[in-house]
């Protein structure tokens, strides 16, 4: 739990940081997912933290210049997108097989959007591979956090365009 409070600490000092670079202001590129195993439902619930302006811009990239998040009058296609580019973006194997990642819905907290998101039909868990490739194409330098907390044990694993999957055994 110190180590989750640690990180979250660090990632939101660090979302502040900018530095100069021609006429254009680049901040520390980070997401943090939390993956918690609930054994009452036999489900792995997932938070996966991304910033706003950092999502908005890959989805306007990628699929409608004119969308906004957190707005008011925010499109319902906002939804469709996030989803779709999730399917392709976020993808987990529990045991060896690859399992369906089920998003559950959004909200917007300050400057970070929070995605809720299930993995259900999980006995147990003896080995889990993500990948998680959020933002590294729209990025460089973009690092997903991933936490994995099973059963009192929680494992950490930092992924990057370079390394965008890794598996935890338990």
């Amino acid at each position: 739990m110190k180590i989750k409070i640690l990180v979250l600490l660090l990632m939101l000092s660090l979302s502040s940081f900018t530095t100069k670079h021609t006429n254009d202001y680049h901040k520390f590129y980070i997401s943090v997912t939390e993956v918690e195993y609930n054994q009452k439902n036999k489900s792995l619930q997932i938070i996966s933290r991304v910033f706003i302006d950092d999502l908005e811009k890959l989805l306007q990239k990628r699929y409608d210049k004119s969308l906004m998040l957190s707005s008011k009058d925010e499109k319902e296609a906002v939804t469709t997108y996030l989803k779709k580019y999730l399917d392709q973006k976020l993808q987990i194997e529990v045991n060896g097989v690859p399992v369906a990642v089920k998003y559950i819905g959004k909200e917007y907290e300050d400057d970070m959007a929070l995605i809720y998101l299930e993995v259900t039909d999980v006995s147990e868990l003896k080995s889990i591979k993500v990948k998680n490739a959020i933002l590294t194409d729209m990025f460089e330098e973009q690092k997903n956090l991933v936490h994995i907390e099973y059963r009192g044990e929680t494992k950490s694993m930092i992924l990057t365009s370079g390394r965008l999957e890794e598996v935890l055994n338990f």
